[in-house]
């Protein structure tokens, strides 16, 4: 029962005073608190709020000021009122929350991380295929079929599931690369609709051993130095993959297609 008056609004001290001059036709605010075992200042509390709800009486006696308990119709009335009260405070609401989301979007949110290692190589392809079917559903990427790890078994195999699983989710790609006299993806490595793939050769003019994958905000740089040891920088930001998305978008309008 306490729990029902509470949902229209009435606090724990106010329920159990409230059923209690139910109970009793009219008692005195003391008296309610020995019946409640409950300290006077916070049974008198109790009845205030009651006699502003309109939930109580308060009648003038010789002996002391009497409450008695309204018909419990009131509590319908009360319910009523808090139902309208939480319709205004729902598009109340709706407007703040759009206010926070129009000033989250104001904010840049920036992450950076730093990774070696196949499984981080792997995670990354992940992360750009999550992204594309979030976003464009297409990832844009440059790389060289010499890098090392193209030369792991299990990678190829790895990178050939990937294929079949982009192609399921429906992610096209676009992919500068220099082939490096290397046939290792033969089969997947022509511009094909059906693959969901374009190819373009890489400009001679690019030099060095590094490769970038791009989609929805996440852009991924893979990096080599002279002992071939490479690491994986994961960037998500709205704005470098702006960039990166510009300058892929460059290269491509200058570099030749792969057929």
């Amino acid at each position: 029962m306490n729990m029902l008056l509470r949902t229209i609004g009435l606090t724990q001290n106010e329920s159990a005073v409230y059923l209690m001059f139910l109970k009793h036709k009219q008692k005195t605010a003391a008296e309610v608190s020995r019946l409640l075992h409950m300290d006077k200042s916070s049974c008198y509390r109790a009845v205030e709020s009651l006699v502003t709800q309109g939930l109580l009486i308060t009648t003038p006696k010789k002996r002391g000021t009497t409450q008695s308990a309204v018909s419990p119709e009131i509590l319908k009335e009360l319910y009523h009122q808090k139902l309208s009260t939480l319709k205004q405070k729902e598009s109340e609401l709706d407007r703040f929350v759009s206010q926070l989301l129009k000033q989250d979007e104001s904010k840049r949110s920036t992450f950076i991380k730093v990774e070696t290692g196949i499984e981080a190589i792997r995670n990354g392809m992940d992360q750009n295929l999550d992204a594309a079917i979030c976003s464009s559903k297409v990832i844009k990427e440059f790389y060289r079929l010499s890098f090392p790890y193209f030369q792991d078994k299990d990678h190829i195999k790895w990178v050939n599931a990937f294929a079949k699983r982009r192609i399921a989710a429906g992610v096209s790609i676009r992919q500068i690369v220099d082939f490096a006299g290397v046939d290792t993806f033969a089969p997947i490595m022509k511009s094909d609709k059906k693959l969901l793939k374009e190819i373009h050769l890489m400009p001679k003019e690019m030099k060095g051993l590094y490769g970038v994958r791009i989609s929805g905000d996440i852009t991924h740089i893979i990096s080599f130095d002279k002992q071939q040891n490479y690491i994986d920088i994961t960037i998500k930001d709205t704005y470098v993959t702006l960039l990166m998305n510009s300058l892929f978008d460059f290269m491509w309008e200058r570099s030749k297609k792969y057929i």
